[in-house]
């Protein structure tokens, strides 16, 4: 999952802010949450922000269910993803924590309030987008 700015002013518009933070308005299903697609992170209905992440199987339906939970896919990988996302570094990712649940190890919180330099301090080897594109 991705999609904090390291530009703490930027989150305090969309992840930090007291009075109701912006949101995307939820779109219409076009497709199921199949290997390759994107899909914002999401809290309930129309509650999309910055974040998002990249299916890295079918997670539509059983076990995952995305669908159902109502995360819509917006785009999808069109090459690189054996090559590319997957050279994404992970080491940082979800890991089994002390409650035996699942647990990210990057305090969003923190990561949103500090931008970069909370980011580069602790997460030194952390994968970053510099420029994306609408083709």
């Amino acid at each position: 999952q991705f999609g904090i700015a390291s530009d703490p002013a930027l989150n305090k518009e969309w992840l930090l802010c007291e009075k109701g933070c912006r949101a995307l308005v939820d779109e219409p299903r076009k497709e199921s949450n199949k290997r390759g697609t994107l899909s914002f992170a999401t809290s309930g209905k129309n509650t999309r922000q910055t974040q998002v992440f990249i299916n890295l199987g079918n997670n539509g339906g059983a076990p995952n269910f995305l669908d159902g939970q109502g995360f819509v896919p917006f785009a999808r990988v069109v090459s690189g993803m054996d090559d590319t996302v997957k050279k994404l570094n992970s080491e940082y990712g979800m890991m089994e924590s002390v409650s035996g649940g699942l647990a990210g190890s990057v305090n969003q919180g923190k990561a949103a309030y500090y931008g970069k330099e909370y980011l580069t301090t602790l997460f030194p080897k952390l994968s970053y987008i510099k420029t994306a594109k609408i083709i």
